[in-house]
């Protein structure tokens, strides 16, 4: 699969960089509580950086992979997840604490439920290319062809990845930065046109990820949920392009 660029940021990728931030402040402050120390103290602030100094390089590691929408955002998420979870039970066992126990538990569970919503959001069809620069064929097996309409300019290509709320293009020509475009597939006789965000590019700028959201079916012309409907009827799926 083709690393991408990714142009927007889904509040969701702030929300997790926030989280992983909070993870540390967890380890220092479920310690803190067990020794009885003040958390804010200036002296308690340095040394928890002592303390807990393997968790830090994980967790930047793992911030900085999730801005980036690496492939392995979510591997290392979770194995940041599981020391931060390992260190806390860790020290249970030493002492045991109620309230720290009821903390773990909604912080494992949150984690999880973000684990879960960053999953689905890396498998969106405008995020994945479906498709990888050392394949022997360009690219893909068979083609969905394509228009992808950018202010007064015109890029052919065709589809290599969709699902309801997007899709990937494979263009023949580098396209130029924009924002928004209107996408053309011609398709068993029939034009499909929709307006979608330009969300995602590959680096040589010819595949690009669109992103349309949910859209209802149009009256005056057939639109990207039409096309997805029909595609699903004729049991077009994206692995099977490859």
């Amino acid at each position: 699969m083709e690393q991408l660029k990714v142009k927007k940021k889904d509040v969701l990728v702030l929300n997790l960089i926030v989280y992983l931030c909070l993870s540390f402040i967890f380890l220092c402050l479920q310690y803190a509580y067990r020794h009885q120390l003040s958390p804010f103290s200036t002296a308690y602030l340095k040394k928890s950086f002592e303390l807990f100094w393997y968790a830090l390089l994980p967790l930047g590691v793992a911030m900085i992979l999730v801005w980036k929408h690496h492939r392995w955002s979510v591997a290392v998420y979770s194995f940041c997840i599981m020391l931060v979870s390992y260190k806390v039970v860790e020290g249970l066992f030493l002492e045991f604490n109620k309230i720290i126990v009821i903390a773990l538990f909604f912080y494992v569970v949150i984690a999880y439920f973000l684990f879960q919503l960053f999953s689905h959001y890396l498998s969106m069809a405008s995020l994945n290319a479906n498709y990888s620069p050392s394949d022997l064929f360009d690219p893909l097996l068979k083609e969905i062809p394509c228009a992808l309409v950018v202010g007064n300019s015109e890029y052919q290509g065709y589809l290599t990845n969709w699902d309801a709320e997007g899709c990937f293009v494979k263009l023949q020509g580098p396209l130029q930065q924009a924002s928004h475009g209107k996408l053309i597939i011609d398709f068993k006789g029939r034009s499909f046109e929709q307006t979608g965000e330009l969300v995602a590019h590959s680096r040589d700028f010819q595949g690009i990820g669109i992103k349309f959201g949910e859209t209802p079916k149009g009256l005056n012309v057939f639109n990207w949920s039409e096309f997805t409907e029909l595609i699903h009827e004729l049991g077009f799926k994206p692995e099977r392009l490859r």
